[in-house]
């Protein structure tokens, strides 16, 4: 970073003092009228220098101060943690309010539909579960998942049994008793009953793709928050502005110093 530094001296009645300090302005103010974009320093108060700005220190000589308020510079390491944790926070940390809200948003909708998910594929198992209870005569406990593939895919238990054995899977073979069995009505149930339970994996197999929207919106998140923490350090390190004033009452004389650094 490269500072540079103005220095005007100034006695009361001296044109050429006057003079300087025109040029001095001059010289200061155009690489800030120059830059794009403008940058507006806020200060704590008036740099109007006046007889009560003035502060005489071992009554011979008086210097006022004043500085910008300084902005802080942000982590990018936090800013990325933030955001990698929970989408939306590492901007709020820099302060991006808009683009905050808009990644906790996404995170918000996108488990609101894993949720919804859920309760559907839920509400749908438990329907064509009781579809077979009722028209396949299915003890619905204690059965896993293959079972209810089975039962989807032959009519009866005994033709299930059938097949294995002609294939000669014994190890897949159900004991036909009363906790396994199961019995079609009719074949057009069974077809509904495997369309059904076909198009709820279907469904449950979307949540994966909301997953997958919650993992990406973490990390551009978090990768965002970097960026704008950077972006917000490096502005805060384009300009800093400084202005001195001293009155020295012996010779009756003002001076001041800009300094700009960048």
């Amino acid at each position: 970073m490269k500072t540079y530094k103005w220095s005007v001296s100034i006695c009361p009645g001296n044109p050429c003092s006057l003079l300087l300090l025109f040029l001095g302005c001059l010289l200061f103010s155009y690489p800030l009228i120059a830059q794009e974009p403008a940058i507006v320093i806020p200060f704590k108060q008036s740099t109007q220098l006046g007889l009560s700005d003035i502060r005489i220190e071992n009554d011979s000589f008086g210097q006022l101060n004043e500085k910008p308020v300084a902005e802080e510079k942000k982590s990018a390491s936090k800013a990325f943690f933030y955001s990698l944790l929970l989408p939306g926070t590492g901007e709020a940390y820099v302060g991006e309010k808009f683009q905050s809200k808009l990644f906790l948003g996404i995170e918000i909708v996108a488990w609101g539909l894993v949720i919804a998910n859920i309760i559907n594929v839920n509400s749908r198992e438990s329907d064509y579960k009781n579809f077979a209870v009722q028209h396949a005569f299915v003890n619905r406990t204690g059965k896993g998942d293959q079972y209810w593939i089975d039962v989807g895919k032959f009519d009866t238990i005994y033709e299930y049994n059938e097949e294995r054995l002609r294939e000669r899977d014994v190890n897949a073979l159900y004991p036909e008793n009363s906790f396994y069995y199961w019995g079609w009505d009719n074949r057009d149930n069974r077809f509904s009953y495997d369309a059904s339970r076909i198009e709820t994996r279907e469904i449950e197999q979307k949540r994966l793709y909301f997953y997958a929207a919650i993992a990406l919106n973490h990390l551009v998140s978090a990768i965002n928050a970097v960026r704008l923490a950077n972006s917000h350090n490096r502005k805060i390190e384009e300009l800093s502005l400084q202005f001195n004033f001293d009155y020295n009452p012996m010779v009756n004389q003002f001076s001041f110093s800009l300094s700009k650094s960048f």
